[in-house]
């Protein structure tokens, strides 16, 4: 008797100290719907969220649950089951186990689902048992920092980012610096970026860059929940090994009126595929130019220094404050005026916009014009170019990884290197 109460006080303890599992499920296999619900029972106290549904039943939620710990989902319906995985991951909290189950049994599935960020891909029908011993696996990865699950400051390095590019005139080079910065963000972080041109008539993104301007853009506007994989296999252009593009050369007779929410959707479509996006953003079209602004993460705000130019920026900022307050908005000078021949001075800027200047980005038309002959990006065509060199900051304070911290912390550190040695090269 004694023994058995003992027992039974060691059983409660064990499940006290042991933490419950906050876990959701969307699977349409009625079948796999019970095998799921029975195993997670134990681990949720029988508080699981089963639902009936998929893939694209998760990624229609847009806010989750900070503290959900397992997210299951059923990727039999998928066209592309990776692509689709790859876009639940920078939705879901980034602390978050996800594990796929669907009908294809192939090693390449699993490793690209585990390329993209799942923790594990079940093969139906599920064995009693199978999703318990996955969830326990991950978590255990999880507590241990190892797997998939790198680290909890991790989801960050997966966030959507879309940086949009406006000049307050033309004129100021936002083509320019828009092809420059995606360029530069690639080569940095090691990863793929999109360029989007959203003017459909006489955007010159394309042009400048040797592709092939296509009318699919206009489509996808229109259309952007029938965007999937292949689609944007077909649509981005390849500049490089990192640098796609997609740009539209309508006819100025067209009568296209974008719908509301249009741009929005487009963009939540390609991050199917691409994280970071880098939109060169119409003046002519306010329409498009506030959708977009809108569905922004970043902002980069060129004006010249000229009145209008200043006048437009401060109209622009307005804006930006109204339509996009959380995204980051960063402030450049630009264009054909020097400014120390200028009658608006960088100063005068900041005192009428209330804001730090970020970027001062000096004319420099024989590195773009040969860029432009060449067909490349200005940071390849010409890397000691003045532009590519006042940009450089500015990219590495868009990589969040270094943006904030390590980022300022190692300028500064160079400088006072540089300092140092200066020092002791005059005490020599």
């Amino acid at each position: 008797m004694a023994a058995s109460a003992s027992s039974q006080r060691a059983e409660v303890a064990g499940s006290e100290e042991k933490a419950v599992v906050t876990a959701s499920a969307y699977i349409s296999d009625a079948a796999a719907q019970s095998r799921v619900s029975a195993d997670l029972f134990g681990m949720t106290l029988g508080k699981a969220n089963v639902r009936d549904g998929s893939i694209d039943t998760a990624l229609a939620i847009s806010d989750w649950p900070r503290d959900l710990d397992l997210l299951i989902v059923d990727l039999a319906e998928s066209a592309d089951p990776v692509a689709d995985a790859a876009a639940l991951k920078t939705m879901v909290p980034g602390g978050s186990i996800v594990i796929g189950v669907g009908r294809i049994n192939d090693v390449a599935l699993y490793r690209d689902l585990m390329a993209v960020g799942f923790n594990d891909y079940l093969a139906l029908p599920l064995g009693e048992g199978a999703v318990t011993r996955a969830a326990e696996r991950a978590l255990d990865q999880r507590e241990r920092g190892a797997g998939s699950m790198t680290a909890s400051g991790g989801a960050k390095d997966v966030k959507p980012r879309t940086l949009s590019v406006i000049g307050a005139r033309g004129g100021v080079g936002a083509t320019t610096v828009a092809i420059t910065v995606a360029e530069m963000l690639g080569s940095r972080l090691k990863e793929e970026v999109l360029l989007v041109d959203f003017d459909l008539h006489y955007g010159s993104m394309m042009l400048a860059l040797d592709l092939e301007a296509i009318d699919a853009l206009r489509e996808a506007l229109d259309q952007p929940d029938r965007i999937d994989a292949l689609f944007i296999q077909q649509v981005a252009q390849k500049k490089n090994d990192l640098l796609f593009a997609i740009g539209a050369e309508e006819a100025p007779t067209g009568g296209f009126q974008a719908r509301p929410h249009a741009a929005g959707d487009f963009l939540r479509s390609v991050h199917r595929r691409f994280r970071w996006i880098v939109a060169d953003v119409p003046r002519g079209d306010p329409v498009i130019q506030r959708q977009v602004i809108e569905a922004s993460t970043d902002i980069l705000l060129i004006t010249d220094l000229s009145l209008p130019g200043v006048r437009d920026a401060m109209r622009l900022q307005q804006l930006v404050h109204d339509v996009a307050p959380s995204a980051r908005l960063h402030l450049a000078t630009s264009g054909a005026i020097d400014a120390r021949r200028s009658a608006v001075k960088v100063a005068d800027v900041e005192r009428t916009l209330k804001c730090k200047i970020d970027c001062q980005i000096p004319a420099d038309s024989l590195a773009a014009l040969a860029a432009v002959n060449f067909g490349k990006p200005l940071s390849e065509a010409a890397p000691n170019s003045g532009i590519v060199k006042a940009l450089r900051p500015l990219v590495a304070g868009l990589d969040d990884s270094d943006a904030v911290g390590d980022g300022a912390s190692k300028s500064a550190a160079s400088v006072l290197v540089r300092f140092a040695q200066g020092i002791k090269r005059r005490k020599k």
